[in-house]
């Protein structure tokens, strides 16, 4: 019998990994039938028409400090929504998922660098070991095992954008911790979406249609593949995954709700072999567990800071 909020958010928090770790799988599948920048755009409008009507008394109550904050919010939505949307959806139209699902994995590890580089914070010796794990399991994944490939330029590109993409948000993440004190969680998520929408996505939707792109479909693919992708991608991942996390944080806090995230690139790897018939090769295995070894060390540095305060 499920009891408390608790545990209602803890399944929330599963929900979630599932739900962002099947956003790769579903992006892959759907590249035949929708083009990249009707996906992005489209996956994002409805869910934040329905976002923001939710959040419209939180953002009413916060619209003072987000006015005062309006500049450096767009900037955030512009690369923590904008650009990450077209880099996570792009990776997964030129990579395997399961390689996208596990560089995003690395998340937490460029959050640690970028907050080392901005003067937030310090990296000890076990936070360098933790990085340079993380670093070797990611540069094993993009190489496919051979690391020559490197050396060559022969990686696949998708798995470049994907890196670039959870590069660009763990600096969101680390500029959203800066917000989160002053502007309540929901409001901040629509405030940002919005700058990400309006500056990015819409404008490059805007000028693929103006150039003779299909609005919504490939001219051959099935509309009905094209329309299940977009309405999963946007009310699932997008919607009911920001509100499924939102909820696990405030029931279980932003440490035990970030932790349940590593589920994701397992959700990822799970549903890619089982739904697209992609394989696990050797090289995935031991760059993934070369990843959470990493991640385990920085996890932690952080142990050992609050047991020395």
């Amino acid at each position: 019998m499920i009891g408390g909020p608790r545990s209602l958010g803890t399944l929330a928090l599963i929900a979630t990994a599932a739900l962002w770790g099947s956003n790769h799988v579903v992006a892959r599948a759907a590249r035949d039938a929708a083009p990249l920048p009707a996906l992005v755009f489209w996956r994002w409008l409805p869910a934040l028409l329905i976002l923001t009507a939710v959040a419209w008394p939180g953002l009413r109550r916060c619209w003072p400090d987000v006015r005062a904050r309006l500049g450096a919010l767009t900037i955030g939505g512009v690369v923590g929504v904008g650009l990450f949307s077209f880099l996570l959806i792009g990776g997964a139209y030129q990579s395997p998922a399961i390689e996208v699902g596990f560089i995003n994995a690395t998340t937490p590890v460029w959050v640690v660098l970028l907050s080392r580089m901005m003067g937030q914070g310090e990296i000890t010796p076990r936070g360098y070991l933790g990085f340079a794990l993380a670093f070797i399991g990611t540069i094993l994944i993009i190489g496919k095992g051979d690391l020559a490939q490197l050396t060559r330029l022969q990686f696949n590109l998708g798995n470049l954008w994907s890196l670039l993409a959870a590069i660009s948000f763990a600096w969101f993440s680390i500029r959203v911790r800066d917000w989160s004190p002053v502007i309540e969680t929901l409001p901040l998520t629509v405030v940002t979406a919005w700058a990400g929408l309006i500056v990015v996505s819409l404008p490059v939707y805007t000028i693929w249609v103006a150039t003779g792109g299909p609005w919504f479909a490939w001219s051959d693919a099935d509309m009905a593949v094209s329309l299940g992708a977009i309405a999963y991608t946007g009310l699932g991942p997008t919607m009911l995954g920001n509100v499924f996390y939102l909820y696990g944080v405030a029931t279980n806090g932003p440490t035990r709700a970030a932790g349940f995230l590593y589920l994701s690139p397992l959700c990822t790897a799970v549903f890619s072999i089982v739904w697209l018939g992609e394989h696990l090769a050797w090289y995935h295995v031991v760059g993934i567990a070369a990843i959470f070894a990493g991640l385990m060390q920085l996890g932690r540095v952080g142990q050992d800071k609050k047991a020395m305060s």
